[in-house]
This record gives structure tokens, sequence and C-alpha cells, in this order.
């Protein structure tokens, strides 16, 4: 006499466990978060005394000479309070973060506003990079130079930009998947 093989149990409910896939993401936001944060605390430190130095004070001068572009030559006169800036803007995504790793409403909402703002953003960054590397490539001056250095600056703006869109896709994607009913029921 044989015996049948053993079968799989069907689960109980008849519905698959679900992956929580939100947690892990909210985590390691928050991580990304906090270590960017210190990262710029540790910057502005550093900038502290750098800014104060004639080399630096030098180069200051020097673009305030060249006239480079207005932001650029702020952040290069105010380099301790450019980093603070840059930590200050990490603070909304590190709360944000926090409330969806604790399971909130809140932290739900601002999370996805926050994957829209900065999917946004990021093109925005992108194209003042580019702006700053053209006026700053038009000052040299030597055409063979000007026309070797447009070429590149072409290149790597269209790179960025291709980078900033498909963050931006996947920024979308990742806010609407936030938004379905299924993620919702749970906040």
């Amino acid at each position: 006499m044989s015996q049948l093989p053993p079968t799989l149990a069907t689960p109980r409910h008849g519905t698959p466990a679900r992956t929580d896939f939100v947690r892990p993401i909210a985590l390691t936001t928050l991580l990304v978060c906090v270590a960017m944060i210190v990262w710029f605390l540790l910057q502005a430190l550093v900038a502290w005394p750098i800014a104060a130095s004639q080399p630096w004070q030098m180069l200051v001068a020097l673009a305030e000479e060249s006239e480079w572009p207005s932001s650029l030559r702020w952040m290069l006169a105010h380099p301790v309070a450019t980093s603070l800036l840059l930590a200050a803007v990490c603070v909304p995504s590190l709360v944000s973060s926090w409330g969806l790793y604790k399971g909130t409403r809140w932290g739900l909402l601002s999370f996805v506003w926050l994957l829209v703002i900065t999917g946004i953003a990021n093109i925005g960054v992108a194209w003042w990079m580019d702006r700053v590397a053209a006026v700053l490539i038009g000052k040299l001056g030597e055409a063979d130079v000007v026309e070797a250095l447009n070429a590149q600056r072409i290149l790597f703006t269209a790179t960025v930009l291709g980078s900033c869109v498909l963050f931006a896709v996947l920024q979308g994607w990742l806010a609407w998947r936030l938004m379905r009913p299924d993620i919702r029921s749970r906040y």
C-alpha cells in the first residue's frame, strides 16, 4: 500500500500574507536623514575655521571679481550657513520618516508630499547646476576650451536630468503605492 504525498496547507483566510515594505523604507530613509544631518553639521564645523582662512578669502574675492553667479558667491561667502541650511532641509524628511515608521497618518501623508516635492526639486537643482556651470565655463574665454567644456556640461546635465527624471518617476510610483487603499488602511 502506498501513501499519498503530503499536501501543503492552504492559508486559513485564503489570502497571502502581505509583505510590509513601508517600515523598511521608512527606517532606511530615517537613517539616511540622520546620516545627512550629522554630515552637514560636521561639515559646518570644518567649514568654520576654513572660511576664515586666507586661501578661502582669496577664493571668495576671486568669485566676486569674476562675477560668478550670485548663489555660488553667497555659498562661498557663507559656507557654515550653507551647511546648516542643508542640514535644516533634511529635518522635515527625518520627522516624516519617523512618523511613517511609527505608523502615523501624518507620517504617511507628509512622506508622500515630500516624495513629490523632492522629485520636482531635484530637477530644479539639476537646472541650477547647469546654469552655474554654463556661466563659469563662459568666463574662461578660450574658444576651444569653452567648446569642449560645454560639450561635457551638456553630457553631464543630460545624465543628471535623466537620473532626476528616473528618480521622480520612482518617487511618483512610491507615492502612488503608499496612497493605495491597502496601505492607507493601516494608517
